[in-house]
């Protein structure tokens, strides 16, 4: 890793100390977005080691959003984004397989709906709360 890269990743990783967790959820959901668009370029520059890479990091982020549901009190929705998670975990696997870059950008998207909620969602609670924190980044897509 470049000393930039190294720089912007730890840049990252104090956004998301300092965030709220809706804030944090978005983030992932960013992440896992930018890792799907890189999987996809992989894919069309026919860069398999590239591709794997970009597997697995996405895999890393919908794992993180797995363990911050909260299944227990979270109720319906938490467990339909349990759901929603492991569908996007078995169609990443597939487009792997079959190098489908169709499934991967369908998943980016859903991600990214997902992504806008929890940007929403903070937002809705800045304004009652009187708060003011920045938004995570411009949106992937």
């Amino acid at each position: 890793m470049n000393d930039h890269a190294s720089s912007t990743e730890a840049d990252r990783s104090q956004q998301i100390l300092g965030a709220s967790p809706e804030e944090q959820a978005a983030l992932i959901m960013e992440a896992g977005q930018l890792h799907l668009g890189r999987a996809i370029q992989a894919l069309d520059l026919n860069d398999l080691s590239a591709a794997t890479r970009s597997y697995i990091r996405v895999s890393a982020a919908i794992q993180e959003a797995t363990l911050r549901l909260d299944l227990e009190g979270g109720g319906e929705l938490a467990h339909n984004l349990a759901k929603l998670y492991d569908w996007w975990k078995q169609e990443i696997m597939a487009a792997s397989r079959t190098k489908d870059t169709h499934r991967l950008a369908a998943v980016a998207q859903s991600m990214g709906e997902i992504r806008q909620t929890w940007v929403q969602l903070h937002e809705m609670k800045v304004g009652t709360t009187g708060a003011s924190t920045p938004p995570p980044g411009k949106p992937v897509t």
